[in-house]
């Protein structure tokens, strides 16, 4: 059974986890399984852009894209900068980086296992 989210804690965030790469991660997992998160995650995977041009592609608003944006900042998995007077998006390299190696370990394992099956004589060949 988990344990219920600490006081104060985000209403996505599941948890501490054994170590900060553990939490990271559930952050990260747990922040893509919102819709509009995952739509800004995608879009942001396209090129940099700032919140404006980000907010007039969302049926949501402008305020609401920015509370999205710091939630995805907060796992990890966006950072932003400043230019001029706004700031810009763009995915965080180590973020993605520590979620592909998350996803990469499921398909190394269902590689293996294909390997495995492919490998064993069938009874026809016997």
């Amino acid at each position: 059974m988990r344990a219920p989210p600490r006081r104060g804690a985000a209403p996505w965030d599941l948890g501490a986890g054994p170590s900060r790469n553990a939490s990271g991660l559930r952050l990260s997992l747990a922040a893509l399984a919102d819709p509009t998160r995952r739509t800004l995650f995608e879009l942001l995977a396209e090129r940099p852009r700032p919140v404006g041009e980000l907010a007039r592609r969302l049926p949501v608003s402008r305020s609401a894209v920015s509370q999205h944006l710091r939630l995805l900042k907060e796992a990890g998995l966006v950072v932003d900068r400043p230019e001029g007077t706004r700031r810009v998006y763009q995915l965080s390299p180590e973020g993605l980086d520590a979620l592909r190696a998350y996803l990469d370990q499921f398909w190394s394992k269902t590689l293996a296992a294909y390997k495995t099956a492919v490998e064993q004589p069938s009874a026809d060949s016997e």
